[in-house]
C-alpha cells in the first residue's frame, strides 16, 4: 500500500458544506452558551460587584468667549480639554466656596465629568456620587464656581447655567443585550472553529473518494439505510464483473474488526449465510447483514449466484488467513463518524498478511446526504423529471 494521503487531500467544499450543515445545532447551541456566558458576566460585574448605586446630576452651560479681544480663542477648547479644567483648583477652589463643610476636593473632583460638545459653546456638565443629595449640592456649588471662574479667566465673558436636572440613578445593566449579542457571535464562531479543527481530523468515510483517496482500494459501491435501488444496481453491476469466475469470497467488516479489538477478544469465524447469537443492535445491524440481505436481492450472473461468503473479523488466526489469501476479501465499511482510521489500520494488515483486497463496500450511508452531495438524478425515473 502506497503512503497514505490522510493530509494531502485538499478540501470538497460540498462535502464540508453537508457535513456543517448536520453541526448547526453544535453552531447555535455554541452560540446560546456564549451569549448566556457574556451576559451573565456583564451583569456580574456592572450589578452584583459594581457596588452601591449611583446618583447622577445633569447639568449644562453656556461659554461666553471673548472673540472681539481673542478671536477665535474657542477652537483651542474642547470636551476633553474642560473635563480637565473642572478638575483644577483654579475651578475647584470657587466650588469649595459654595459647599457645606465635610466635603473635601478630592470628592468633588472625582465626581466631575464633562460629556460630548457638539457645540463648543455649549458644555454638559454631571455630577455623579453615591449620594443624590451630595450629588445636588455638588452641582449647585459648581452653578456659583463656574459663574465665579468664568469671570476671573481670560478669554472668557462669562458661564452661565442653562440647566440643573435633579438627581437621577444611574441606570446599570443596560447593555446587556449587546454583551448576548457579542456573546453569541464569539460563541457560534468558537463553536465554528472547533468544527473545523475536527473536520480536519475527521477521517469518516462520507463518499467513495474518503477511502479510495487514503488507501488506494476501490470502493465497488454503496449499500443506503433506506435501500437505494440505483446505488444497489451500481453495486451489482460491479460485483458482477469483479467476482466473476470465483466460487469463494471472504467479508471482514471493519465496524466489527474494531469491536473486537475494542473488547480485547477474536470473533469466531462463521459463513455469512448461518445464525448468529443476538447481542448488541450495532451486531444485528452488522455489516455482514446488511450485506448478506443485500446479495440475496441482486440479480448476480449465474456463475456467482451461488457464490460463497464467509464472514471474519481481526485479529485473523493463520487458517482464516490462509482462506482470505486464497479466496480475496471484500471490506465491509460502516458509513459516518469515526470509520475511516480502523478501515486503514484494517487495510493495512491486510496487505501484510499478503491478503488481496478485492474491493470495499460502503454500508448504512443516509440517503438523504448522497442526494444532497450527488444531486436527485438518480430518482427522476420515479419522480417523472428529466435527467
Amino acid at each position: 500500500m502506497k503512503d497514505e494521503k490522510f493530509w494531502r487531500e485538499g478540501m470538497d467544499g460540498k462535502r464540508f458544506a453537508l457535513c456543517s450543515f448536520r453541526r448547526l445545532w453544535l453552531f447555535a447551541a455554541a452560540g446560546i452558551l456564549g451569549a448566556a456566558v457574556s451576559a451573565a458576566l456583564y451583569l456580574l460585574i456592572t450589578v452584583v460587584l459594581a457596588g452601591p448605586p449611583e446618583y447622577q446630576v445633569f447639568s449644562q452651560y453656556r461659554i461666553y468667549f471673548d472673540s472681539e479681544k481673542y478671536g477665535e480663542i474657542q477652537d483651542y477648547y474642547n470636551a476633553y480639554t474642560w473635563g480637565e479644567i473642572m478638575k483644577t483648583d483654579e475651578v475647584v477652589d470657587y466650588v469649595m466656596e459654595a459647599l457645606p463643610e465635610g466635603i473635601t476636593k478630592e470628592q468633588v473632583k472625582a465626581s466631575v465629568s464633562v460629556g460630548a460638545m457638539n457645540d463648543v459653546k455649549i458644555m454638559p456638565l454631571t455630577i455623579t456620587t453615591q449620594d443624590p443629595e451630595l450629588s445636588e449640592t455638588i452641582a449647585e456649588g459648581y452653578v456659583y464656581g463656574l459663574d465665579r471662574f468664568g469671570h476671573s479667566i481670560e478669554g472668557l465673558d462669562g458661564m452661565d447655567c442653562w440647566l440643573l436636572e435633579d438627581a437621577q440613578e444611574v441606570p446599570r445593566g443596560t447593555k446587556a443585550p449587546n454583551a448576548a449579542l457579542l456573546g453569541l457571535i464569539l460563541g457560534a464562531a468558537a463553536g465554528f472553529f472547533v468544527w473545523l479543527i475536527w473536520y480536519c481530523l475527521d477521517d469518516s468515510i462520507y463518499l467513495e473518494a474518503d477511502f479510495e483517496n487514503r488507501y488506494e482500494i476501490p470502493v465497488l459501491g454503496i449499500l443506503t439505510e433506506e435501500g437505494d435501488a440505483s446505488f444497489r444496481k451500481e453495486l451489482e453491476t460491479v460485483l458482477s464483473f469483479r467476482l466473476k469466475g470465483r466460487e469463494q469470497v471472504c467479508v471482514v467488516d471493519a465496524a466489527r474488526a474494531a469491536e473486537s479489538l475494542r473488547k480485547g477478544r477474536t470473533a469466531d469465524v462463521e459463513p455469512a449465510g448461518r445464525d448468529r447469537p443476538q447481542g448488541s443492535g450495532r451486531q444485528e445491524r452488522s455489516g455482514a447483514g446488511i450485506w448478506e440481505q443485500a446479495v440475496k436481492n441482486m440479480e448476480l450472473p449465474l456463475d456467482c449466484a451461488e457464490l460463497e461468503c464467509a464472514e471474519y473479523a481481526w485479529p485473523f488466526d493463520g487458517d482464516e488467513a490462509d482462506h482470505m489469501r486464497e479466496s480475496g476479501v471484500l471490506l465491509l465499511l460502516p458509513w459516518g463518524r469515526g470509520s475511516g482510521r480502523m478501515a486503514g489500520r484494517l487495510a493495512n494488515r491486510l496487505e501484510e498478511l499478503q491478503v488481496p483486497v478485492l474491493g470495499a463496500v460502503i454500508y448504512g450511508a443516509k440517503d438523504s446526504f448522497l442526494r444532497s452531495y450527488y444531486g436527485y438524478y438518480r430518482h427522476f425515473e420515479k419522480k417523472g423529471g428529466r435527467a
